[in-house]
């Protein structure tokens, strides 16, 4: 109620007062030679002919601010980036380092005091809809389909970001998603295959849980209730919200929940899944696993597969791992898509000049795109006599290169116009994404319900408190469906379905 409260003040007072940053520059009408292609498809040049079409003159903005809570820590060259992309864009951009713990919080209360960015991150899946509603974020449609970026890019990207048809922002990469990982060198040395059903999964977790000494977990997991963590035992049933023949559904009310839970108390009470799941953290499954103690663990594909090989062999020297495809009962989740928004509150030309001098020059397959995904020559990466580039090592952890700047290169979204130059990533990475990619889906963004808002929170730990209570063997599953039910029922479940229906 208090973030609610917080942004719905804080729109309502958009009609009153505006503190927004993007004001006119004085060179209205011009662009400059560091202005991007992609800025210039929207400018003209003062040598233009009156012969020649004239295109849209955007005029540039006296500055631009922004807002990140991930990416670059601030000792490594943050400042020098910004910079760079001022004098690339022709535009005073004014960049904050926020904490990621404290980001939407933040942005609420500088919407409270008209103080937020003009571009700032919203997740998709959350956020995106609701913000649309209040009028927090600007309606991008037209201004994308008319840059060049909307045929790029895969339409089911736009789909996932889109409310009611509408394009509210650019995500700046592929979203992650979580694969299964299992320690290879144990399945060789027992002479069993990667399993490829459930049947075989909970084989493997009982052939390591007697097999192998060393073998204290058989799987472990930060918590119960994610499908996309425990896709083997969810198989197609969450937790979650979803989509069934169009309409938005309880996916605990549903008739395949009860088969999936039980398949988790079944496995738990077999001791095949982390005794401490429950109150498991990630960092701590991330230590069980480096320590060697655990033979299968979901994680993020992608770096975090390349970063599970490398930190469990450097503890277990002959130890290495394989990602396996998700088995036929089921498939990989892709977390939610995270997008670059621009402030509902600017007037249509500032949302113009902000979408043209900054998300274009971002996005725009070439020197912008460079500079925000692989950083800024001779700092963050080095490039060859043949155009290749290559990541330096770090200035805040110097053993290590980077691996992105504000985005992942091999996650563009916005192909590259010649990716082969980018940095490459290591074959782990690639091995781990193709390995998503085959069962992979995307999250939709969920629309706005009022009352959702007000019961989350209560919602959520009712869900929690019944899956753990089922898993432990507390309560039988039709027992703790049914109490979810009479909870659910209290909360307003069915008025939140309705309104997200609508």
């Amino acid at each position: 109620m208090k973030s609610k409260k917080l942004l719905g003040l804080a729109l309502a007072a958009s009609m009153v007062f505006s503190m927004c940053s993007c004001g006119s520059g004085d060179s209205a009408g011009s662009t400059t030679a560091a202005t991007t292609k992609a800025a210039s498809n929207n400018a003209t040049t003062a040598a233009a002919t009156t012969e020649a079409p004239t295109e849209k003159v955007v005029e540039k903005p006296e500055k631009i601010t922004w807002w990140t809570h991930s990416g670059l820590n601030e000792e490594d060259y943050v400042k020098e980036w910004d910079a760079a992309f001022s004098e690339l864009s022709g535009v005073t951009l004014e960049h904050t380092q926020v904490s990621n713990n404290e980001y939407y919080e933040l942005l609420e209360i500088a919407f409270a005091s008209g103080t937020e960015p003009n571009v700032f991150d919203l997740s998709a899946d959350t956020k995106m809809a609701y913000y649309a509603s209040q009028g927090g974020i600007a309606d991008l449609t037209d201004l994308v389909k008319n840059s060049g970026i909307y045929d790029k890019v895969d339409p089911g990207v736009w789909e996932s970001v889109s409310v009611d048809g509408r394009i509210y922002g650019i995500p700046g990469e592929m979203p992650s998603g979580a694969i299964t990982y299992v320690r290879q060198d144990w399945l060789d040395k027992l002479g069993r295959k990667v399993p490829t059903n459930y049947d075989e999964f909970l084989d493997m977790l009982r052939a390591f849980k007697t097999e192998i000494p060393e073998c204290k977990i058989p799987l472990t997991v930060p918590g119960l209730t994610s499908a996309q963590n425990l896709p083997e035992f969810y198989q197609d049933a969450t937790p979650d919200l979803t989509i069934v023949n169009g309409q938005w559904v309880d996916g605990m009310a549903q008739d395949n929940m009860a088969s999936a839970l039980q398949r988790l108390q079944d496995a738990y009470k077999e001791g095949l899944i982390d005794m401490e799941a429950i109150t498991n953290t990630t960092s701590a499954c991330r230590d069980k696993w480096y320590a060697g103690e655990v033979g299968v663990f979901n994680y993020w594909a992608g770096k975090w597969g390349n970063t599970l090989q490398v930190n469990l062999q450097a503890n277990n020297p002959n130890a290495y791992i394989t990602g396996i495809d998700a088995i036929k009962e089921t498939y990989y989740r892709y977390a939610g898509f995270n997008a670059y928004c621009i402030s509902g509150r600017l007037s249509e030309k500032e949302v113009e000049q902000v979408f043209t001098y900054f998300l274009q020059v971002a996005f725009d397959g070439a020197e912008g795109q460079d500079l925000f995904y692989c950083g800024v020559e001779g700092l963050h990466r080095t490039t060859d006599a043949n155009g290749n580039i290559t990541y330096n090592n770090m200035k805040s952890k110097a053993d290590s290169t980077f691996q992105s700047v504000w985005a992942t290169p091999w996650l563009a979204v916005v192909p590259f116009d010649d990716p082969a130059k980018a940095p490459q990533p290591a074959e782990m990475v690639t091995i781990t994404l193709d390995t998503l990619k085959v069962t992979g889906t995307y999250k939709p963004t969920m629309p706005v319900s009022e009352t959702y808002n007000m019961v989350v929170a209560d919602w959520t730990s009712v869900k929690q408190e019944t899956i753990a209570n089922i898993v432990m063997g507390k309560t039988t599953v039709e027992e703790g469906l049914a109490n979810y039910k009479k909870q659910a029922d209290t909360l307003g479940v069915a008025q939140i379905l309705k309104e997200m229906n609508q």
